[in-house]
């Protein structure tokens, strides 16, 4: 087996170990070995970049999809509602509600718009507009309006 580029120091090293062990190189190979480590290092090749790296950028970007993203980010919003709403619900069992957790989801609702495009369900835009009614019962029976 011939194995490239290996440098002359390692192979003399190589062969040192070999023949210490007690294994002992054919002479062919030994005198290759001595004739390549007595040859001035050669500069190696230049690194000349394939077209196999511009075909995986192009599978990567291809891998994202745009309305998946966007799906994504509706159902993380979604998902954010629901745990301050969560939260509201767990205040509220313990006694009252502080201010900030109040106008964290005022905000929330105020910012969501719930999804009508292709990026989304039906039965996911029924799930999202039913969050903000909910949402938004909980707001008025703390007298704000949202």
């Amino acid at each position: 087996m011939r194995i490239d580029g290996i440098t002359p120091l390692l192979q003399s090293m190589l062969a040192d170990t070999r023949t210490r062990d007690g294994f002992a190189l054919p002479a062919a190979v030994a005198s290759a070995a001595a004739a390549t480590a007595e040859a001035p290092p050669s500069t190696p090749p230049p690194v000349v970049p394939t077209s196999a790296t511009s075909v995986q950028m192009m599978v990567a970007l291809a891998a994202v999809d745009p309305v998946s993203e966007r799906r994504r980010k509706i159902a993380e919003d979604a998902d954010r509602g629901l745990t301050l709403l969560e939260r509201l619900r767990d205040d509220l069992a313990h006694g009252t509600a502080p201010p900030e957790r109040v106008r964290e989801l005022a905000t929330w609702v105020e910012a969501f718009v719930v999804p009508d495009d292709a990026a989304v369900t039906p039965e996911f835009a029924k799930v999202a507009r039913d969050l903000e009614v909910r949402v938004r019962v909980e707001l008025a029976k703390l007298d704000l309006n949202a």
